[in-house]
């Protein structure tokens, strides 16, 4: 085992939602658009001090805007006031867990909120039943450790109770077996296996400071210091070692860990690690509900992985500042690391991609794993490991280059060109051509109509997005919500817009698609329904909306105007704005208090140039963003 100069990362985040119990709710969809590409808010929270015996909690802060007007506090618990900090509360229920949301006001009127979580009680989840092959544990005694490559760490030991004072151990255990269930399949079930499982223990080791990688032992393992268990858990940091854990022992049948090793080793394995952590980051905090995590868990991991991305962003800023300096090779004879930037960069493109395509992380990011599991001997001949060369370079460069391509199905090889990425067109069509199994499209996401939806009187044009990969699809359309009866069952559509019309006055319709390659079929998308009436769509669930939603524009892309969707269940302060992808506002559609009702907002952007806009609402504690398309 070489050991080599390596930057840890190590991230953890300010706490900032409620448990499961506490009537708080946690909607929308979460992204990382705001970190890769808005402003980066000035305002900052800290949990002082907390008394649970008494419920008294003082919370401190700051905002470098130092604004003059005080801030607006509301405790979570129906006390509202007005004051700048530190500011002191006391709960008289103390069985249950707070979220703290704490308001700006600037100059002009421009607002800012952040949030902190006042924690009483230890999370309580409802776990699902995870494949034990993927288990993720702290053993109680030392495991019986072996190594496939050199000797282990001497100092590795367990970790006892104490250590488990806010985040017991099988809930910490369970949150990292998700993760381990999702990186999974991000390397579509590929990888090393001992035993025929992947499971992965994490050990003490009270000399060390972060966490590591011990991706060569039996079982394969992380190294975890002491502090990573006390105080807030750093998340984004245990799956990024998990990631490394997969990446190095995928394909199974000839695995990067061993042939990458040396001085080289970053531009993949920390590439990889920090796309793995990010996008696993995204989709258990997407998907939380399904894995029966609670709101505390899941925010805890969304300021994790939020805090986390944010040093990308910056690593990315510096690399473009410094002149784009692309290094593969990390010098030994110096003690900086050359290649932090170039593999952060290489990080935050794949982010970028995957927040402006909109599809989510996992698809793309499985179509990356399905080329670069193409690894084998040749290949790692020409990644050289061990030698700092211009042909090196090149290779590994375009290797990273042509598998960020084919997730995306773009071709980046002049995007990052101009990032000074040595990218041979050679190696790029061999490797490109080198994909021979096809992985089957992830599930369609629809786009219209809504399920509560707005829309004008029939005939309906039912729309979807198309998931990275698919070439067709199989759509299923009727009154029957099992499907045992249809109205349209049409396999072979290769467009992601279906227009049916003759519908019934007030009758609700049921539809659903998948998405076909030569890999195979996608799992149904969810089933969506609306209803008709005699003047068009109709809400289905008739009365006032249960929660918030923001809803995805319509049309979109639009040109030059487009409606915006949105549902208020209690008389709130709503605010809608508009952002360019650079984070400045561009205009403010929404800014009043509205009572509960479904409400809609028309955008247009006739004065704006082509391009990728965000538009944002807040209202009480529930904030989303989505993305909307100018196109002139």
């Amino acid at each position: 085992m070489q050991y080599f100069k390596h930057t840890f990362l190590l991230l953890t985040g300010v706490l900032f939602i409620v448990n499961s119990h506490l009537s708080f709710s946690q909607t929308g969809s979460f992204d990382y658009k705001r970190s890769l590409f808005g402003t980066p808010s000035t305002l900052s929270l800290n949990v002082q001090s907390i008394n649970k015996a008494t419920g008294s909690v003082k919370v401190n802060g700051g905002d470098t805007q130092s604004p003059t007007i005080p801030f607006i506090w509301n405790w979570g618990d129906g006390t509202t006031l007005t004051g700048f900090f530190p500011q002191v509360h006391t709960y008289s229920d103390t069985s249950k867990n707070y979220i703290v949301n704490v308001t700006a006001t600037y100059t002009g009127g421009n607002q800012d909120s952040s949030q902190i979580l006042i924690r009483f009680i230890a999370p309580v989840i409802n776990p699902i039943l995870l494949p034990s092959s993927l288990a993720v544990t702290f053993p109680i005694t030392m495991p019986i450790m072996g190594s496939r490559l050199g000797p282990l760490p001497s100092q590795l030991s367990v970790f006892n109770n104490s250590f488990f004072t806010t985040i017991p151990r099988s809930t910490l255990e369970y949150v990292l077996s998700v993760c381990a269930k999702v990186e999974n399949d991000f390397v579509n079930n590929n990888v090393y296996q001992f035993n025929k499982s992947f499971n992965q223990v994490l050990l003490r080791d009270s000399t060390f400071d972060g966490a590591y990688s011990i991706w060569f032992s039996n079982p394969v393992a992380v190294g975890v210091g002491d502090g990573f268990l006390q105080g807030t858990i750093g998340y984004s940091s245990f799956f990024h070692e998990m990631g490394h854990n997969f990446t190095l022992n995928t394909p199974s049948t000839y695995y990067y860990g061993g042939n990458v090793d040396g001085y080289a080793n970053a531009i993949y394995s920390e590439s990889m690690a920090q796309i793995f952590q990010h996008s696993a980051g995204y989709e258990i905090i997407n998907n939380y509900q399904a894995y029966g995590l609670s709101d505390d868990l899941v925010f805890d991991i969304k300021q994790s992985v939020l805090s986390s991305i944010s040093v990308i962003r910056a690593s990315y800023e510096q690399y473009l500042a410094s002149g784009k300096n692309f290094a593969s090779w990390n010098d030994p004879s110096t003690p900086v690391d050359e290649t932090l930037n170039t593999f952060m960069t290489i990080a935050y493109k794949f982010c970028e991609h995957a927040e402006n395509l909109g599809l989510g992380y996992k698809a793309p990011l499985k179509r990356m794993l399905n080329l670069l599991q193409g690894f084998n001997a040749n290949w790692a001949q020409q990644y050289n490991p061990l030698n700092n060369s211009a042909a090196a370079d090149t290779f590994r460069a375009t290797l990273m280059v042509t598998a960020l391509s084919y997730a995306f199905s773009t071709d980046l090889r002049a995007e990052f060109r101009n990032l000074n990425f040595p990218v041979s067109d050679q190696t790029y069509n061999e490797l490109y051509a080198s994909v021979t199994s096809i992985i089957p499209p992830d599930s369609v996401r629809k786009v219209s109509p809504l399920n509560r939806s707005f829309d004008n009187i029939p005939p309906i044009q039912l729309k979807w997005l198309p998931p990275l990969g698919a070439s067709s699809y199989l759509l299923q359309f009727g009154t029957d919500s099992t499907f045992a009866t249809t109205i349209v069952d049409t396999l072979g559509l290769t467009d992601t817009i279906f227009t049916v019309s003759g519908l019934s006055n007030l009758t609700t319709y049921y539809w659903r698609v998948n998405a076909m390659n030569a890999g195979g079929t996608s799992p149904w998308s969810q089933t969506w329904s609306f209803s008709s009436s005699i003047t068009g769509i109709s809400s289905i669930k008739s009365g006032l909306p249960v929660a918030y939603e923001l809803y995805q524009n319509y049309p979109n892309p639009f040109n030059p105007s487009t409606v915006i969707n949105y549902s208020v269940p209690k008389t709130s302060l709503v605010t809608i704005k508009v952002y360019d992808i650079l984070g400045k506002e561009i205009a403010t559609l929404v800014n009043e208090e509205k009572s509960a009702g479904n409400y809609s907002v028309q955008f247009n952007g006739g004065n704006l140039s082509s391009g990728i806009y965000f538009y944002r609402m807040q209202a009480g504690s529930f904030t989303e963003t989505k993305k909307l398309i100018l196109l002139k």
